[in-house]
C-alpha cells in the first residue's frame, strides 16, 4: 500500500535556506520506513523485512560506511549546543562496537536511526548516496 505524506518546507529566517521537515520514520533518499531498516542493520536471526537480500545488503554497507561520520557530526553538534561544556557521552570513541556506542546514547527501541539521521540531515551534513545518474535525454 502507497502512502504520501506531505513534507513541510520552511525557510530559516537566519540562514534563509529552505529546510525539510522529515518525519521520524523517514530516512532521506530511501524507500523504506525506518523502523523496516533499523531491524536490518545490526544482523539477527529472524528478519520480518519484506525486502530481498541485495537490499539488505545495500542498507547494511550504507550504515556501516557512514555510522562513523554520523556520529562525529552528532559529538561536534552536542559540543556545539552544550556551549563548549564537557559532552556527558562521547560518540566518536572508537573504543565500544557501533551498536553499543548507539545503545549508549540513543537506546534500543525503535526510533533510533532516525535520532541519528535527522541531526545530520538537519544540519546539512547528509552525504548523498545516490548509486545511479541521471542524463539528459537527447
Amino acid at each position: 500500500m502507497a502512502r504520501t505524506f506531505i513534507i513541510r518546507r520552511l525557510r530559516c529566517q537566519q540562514c534563509n535556506k529552505i529546510h525539510h521537515e522529515l518525519p521520524d520514520l523517514m530516512i532521506p533518499y530511501k524507500r523504506y520506513a525506518a523502523d523496516v531498516i533499523e531491524e536490518t542493520i545490526f544482523q539477527t536471526a529472524h528478519l520480518t523485512v519484506a525486502a530481498d537480500e541485495s537490499t539488505i545488503y545495500g542498507w547494511r554497507k550504507w550504515f556501516s560506511t557512514l555510522i562513523d561520520y554520523w556520529l562525529f557530526i552528532l559529538q561536534s553538534l552536542l559540543i556545539q549546543f552544550e556551549q563548549n561544556e564537557t559532552p556527558t557521552v562521547d560518540l566518536s570513541s572508537r573504543l565500544l562496537p557501533v551498536h553499543k556506542r548507539i545503545g549508549q546514547w540513543f537506546g534500543t527501541a525503535s526510533g533510533w536511526l532516525g535520532k541519528i539521521v535527522h541531526p545530520v540531515a538537519n544540519h546539512h551534513f547528509w552525504i548523498h548516496t545516490r548509486s545511479a545518474f541521471l542524463s539528459a535525454t537527447p
